[in-house]
């Protein structure tokens, strides 16, 4: 492989993480022909296949697996510097986005945002749902259920959490019952705990939030993490046995970040900790 084409990296990095080349197009705001010609330069100058074509998608090979890595790792160290280069900088802005489940943003960050634009001002915040933790992605920082295993990343844990059964005040419970969208595995969790309840759901929602505003309205129970339900939300606990699933919500980050100060300001104020004290890392 030529130097001159070292950046055509960039484009097995973007197939990987987005699957199709016109969603890796988008990302790289170019169009498809041109990631087409990148991916089969850089596959021809190797002699070795990056991409399987498999139905709509891309699968990457080991090759193009162990290409992305390269590229992610100069990617996030970039990303480090020129936040680190801007820090000294009243009037620069510095983009950091965190990928979180809904249900993280609407309790952890949203009514925190005027907080943190005092606290790090520099800072342009992005927001990235994201329920599954597939890996950080585009994100900077990934707050995700459960400690990651495997993988260059630093961990910290954020929280420990229950999910429990929760319906209205006057609700009866009768087998009906609130399910979040069958793409998500769990999607029937709240028969682990009210196993009586009917094998299909009344209805199925696509997120946490959009459970807790449906079981408001309905009185229909619904899984829901511990720390989503407030008192005025008019919901109680469920008197079933055993009504708690416990978990932990992690936050991550690439290790070749560890030196990006202002990373590491967002991860602290996202922790309440603003205070300056040093972060104690876990390491993956």
């Amino acid at each position: 492989m030529r130097l001159e084409h070292w950046d055509d990296l960039k484009f097995v990095l973007a197939m990987k993480r987005h699957g199709t080349m016109s969603a890796a197009a988008r990302h790289l705001e170019t169009n498809v022909a041109t990631v087409s010609r990148r991916i089969d330069r850089m596959s021809h100058e190797l002699g070795l296949p990056l991409f399987e074509k498999r139905g709509p998608s891309f699968v990457p090979t080991h090759a193009a697996n162990r290409l992305a890595a390269v590229a992610e790792e100069l990617d996030h160290r970039l990303r480090t510097e020129v936040a680190n280069l801007k820090a000294g900088d009243d009037q620069a802005r510095i983009a950091i986005e965190i990928s979180a489940p809904p249900a993280v943003h609407s309790h952890f960050v949203l009514p925190r945002t005027g907080e943190f634009s005092n606290y790090l001002p520099q800072v342009m915040l992005s927001l990235t749902d994201k329920v599954f933790a597939q890996g950080l992605g585009e994100a900077d920082i990934q707050v995700r259920i459960g400690r990651p295993e495997g993988g260059r990343l630093k961990a910290r844990k954020f929280r420990d959490y229950s999910l429990r059964v929760y319906h209205g005040r006057d609700h009866v419970l009768d087998g009906e019952w609130i399910g979040l969208s069958q793409r998500y595995p769990d999607s029937n969790v709240l028969r682990q705990i009210y196993p009586e309840a009917a094998e299909i759901p009344r209805y199925r929602v696509e997120e946490m939030p959009m459970a807790l505003e449906m079981a408001r309205t309905t009185g229909l129970p619904c899984v829901l993490p511990d720390f989503m339900v407030l008192p005025e939300h008019g919901l109680v606990l469920a008197d079933l046995p055993e009504n708690e699933l416990q978990g932990e919500l992690w936050i991550t980050y690439h290790e070749t970040r560890h030196g990006d100060s202002i990373l590491r300001a967002v991860v602290d104020w996202f922790c309440g900790n603003t205070g300056g004290d040093a972060m104690r890392i876990a390491s993956e």
